[in-house]
């Protein structure tokens, strides 16, 4: 996900934050906006509450901006920020079945094949029904494309650690969609 040329495009951005123009926040909003609202959509499964979730999490980091340490990647740190404001909300709210009106708002896009948009609510509930720390590093290694390293960083764990999890929640997740597909 993160490129060289976005870290230090980055780290000029929280310098110039922290330097009092507000404005430079913007860029790293754009520039992250996608990847952490599919993140909180993940947790919410409802677009309004997905969108308000990112808000929170955008705010929070730009209040925290001073305790981000630049050795790390901007992204990482944002991600796992917001991530841990996902499982927040995750420990308050009571899980939910896969809703009507979230198939139908994916078979509804012009743009997408209705048996792909169908694959990928059935995926995605699939995703949703493995353990959070499962389905975390399945989401960050495949939706967000991100490196094992980056994962393991996000997650707090060893690399080898991100690379079992990952392997573990494939395995999980190819038995629970298969086991889908044969109802």
């Amino acid at each position: 996900m993160d490129k060289p040329d976005n870290d230090r495009d980055d780290a000029m951005a929280v310098e110039r934050t922290l330097s009092g123009e507000r404005e430079a926040f913007a860029v790293l909003v754009r520039r992250y906006q996608g990847p952490v609202y599919r993140l909180m959509l993940r947790f919410s499964r409802d677009e309004h509450e997905a969108c308000e979730m990112a808000q929170d999490a955008f705010v929070r980091a730009y209040e925290r901006l001073a305790s981000y340490d630049q050795r790390r990647r901007f992204f990482t740190w944002l991600y796992t920020l917001a991530l841990n404001l996902a499982r927040d909300r995750a420990r308050r709210v009571a899980r939910e079945p896969l809703y009507r009106q979230d198939l139908d708002m994916t078979l509804a896009d012009p743009g997408r094949d209705p048996l792909a948009s169908l694959e990928a609510a059935r995926l995605l509930d699939a995703l949703r029904d493995l353990s959070p720390k499962y389905a975390e590093a399945l989401a960050l290694r495949y939706i967000e494309d991100m490196p094992l390293d980056a994962v393991a960083e996000t997650l707090g764990v060893s690399m080898s650690g991100a690379k079992m999890r990952v392997h573990r929640a494939l395995h999980m997740l190819r038995e629970l969609y298969g086991k889908e597909g044969k109802q």
